[in-house]
């Protein structure tokens, strides 16, 4: 009975560690119909996706980042790493290795929000979220090597 138990807990364990953590989100415009942000692999992988009710009043848009939580620091995600399916749009931030600490792993909070451009020239705030990722030495080292080369 007891290792039945404990199989059960590794399982329920395992599941959790493996599920992609959530976010935060406050959707901030009435065209907005759903958003999300999550982390994928291991923390390493920050997913937004969101979804218009009515894509004639998006004339552009930008999906800025700022981490840990300097609110004058938000700077534009390079829109190669979205995609649009009808009313649903998906980005994907893969340029969080560098952090601020030297430790080997840490867990920092990145924030983000959408601006969109409306066809009278209008910015509107569309939404903001938060999520936690993870960094580490390997991806920061790798990352100051190859700015060396940009």
């Amino acid at each position: 009975m007891k290792s039945l138990r404990l199989t059960l807990f590794l399982f329920v364990a395992v599941l959790l560690a493996a599920s992609s953590a959530v976010g935060q989100v406050h959707i901030l415009h009435s065209n907005v119909g759903d958003a999300k942000i999550m982390s994928e692999e291991g923390g390493s992988v920050i997913i937004v996706v969101w979804d218009i009710k009515n894509l004639d009043l998006v004339t552009d848009y930008s999906l800025e980042r700022s981490v840990n939580g300097n609110s004058s620091g938000f700077q534009n995600l390079n829109k190669s790493n979205c995609n649009q399916t009808g009313n649903q749009f998906r980005c994907e931030d893969r340029d969080l290795y560098k952090g601020s600490t030297d430790q080997t792993a840490a867990t920092e909070r990145v924030s983000y929000r959408l601006q969109v451009t409306h066809p009278d020239g209008i910015p509107h705030l569309y939404f903001t979220a938060e999520e936690s990722y993870t960094t580490n030495a390997v991806r920061r080292t790798w990352g100051s090597i190859k700015s060396m080369f940009q």
